[in-house]
């Protein structure tokens, strides 16, 4: 595993990688989660998958919120 994060990326976002929430986790129902950057701040994108399309569910500030769209029992590594 490489753990060197590049120099542009805003600060929070190695706080994501610290937390071990880089990648995407999936639910049974469709449902996707991934750590990203948005305005230089950390989000968990909730999507849902749709016919083979990811649309948007929520930005969420933090696995709490998350919860609000998914069992977070069910989430797995993708």
């Amino acid at each position: 595993m490489h753990h060197d994060m590049p120099v542009w990326l805003p600060r929070p976002y190695p706080t994501l990688r610290s937390l071990g929430l880089m990648g995407i986790w999936r639910s049974p129902q469709g449902i996707e989660v991934e750590a990203v950057v948005v305005h230089d701040g950390p989000r968990l994108l909730v999507t849902r998958r749709i016919d083979g399309r990811r649309v948007l569910v929520a930005y969420c500030m933090d696995i709490r919120e998350v919860g609000e769209h998914v069992d977070l029992a069910e989430l797995v590594p993708a």
